[in-house]
């Protein structure tokens, strides 16, 4: 089962998603968190996040278990998600990981 939760920044996705997966025993993804983390991780690394082919890169190899959550939730980290969501390469990096979490088998 997937649940795909949109809305408006600090509307209750998180806390409504945590809550649903949690009740119904599935893993939870927040993808918001995963454009926080790119951005986050380039910025560590010295790359330009104007630099699409960097920044996917960085995407491609991004190790979430290497972040706080608060790290994740400062002004620059919403604002370096802001720049490298927009980049296709990134996207479809992320999209990919999105693709192998949602059909990892459960249990």
């Amino acid at each position: 089962m997937i649940i795909a939760i949109d809305g408006t920044t600090a509307s209750g996705k998180g806390t409504i998603s945590k809550r649903l997966s949690a009740h119904y025993g599935l893993p939870h993804m927040d993808t918001g968190r995963l454009y926080r983390a790119t951005g986050v991780a380039a910025l560590r690394a010295g790359v330009d996040l104007t630099d699409p082919d960097a920044v996917a890169h960085v995407a491609r190899h991004l190790d979430l278990a290497s972040f706080y959550e608060a790290d994740l939730r400062t002004a620059d980290a919403g604002k370096a998600a802001s720049v490298v969501a927009a980049i296709p390469d990134v996207r479809q990096a992320l999209f990919e990981l999105q693709r192998a979490f949602a059909t990892q088998p459960i249990g």
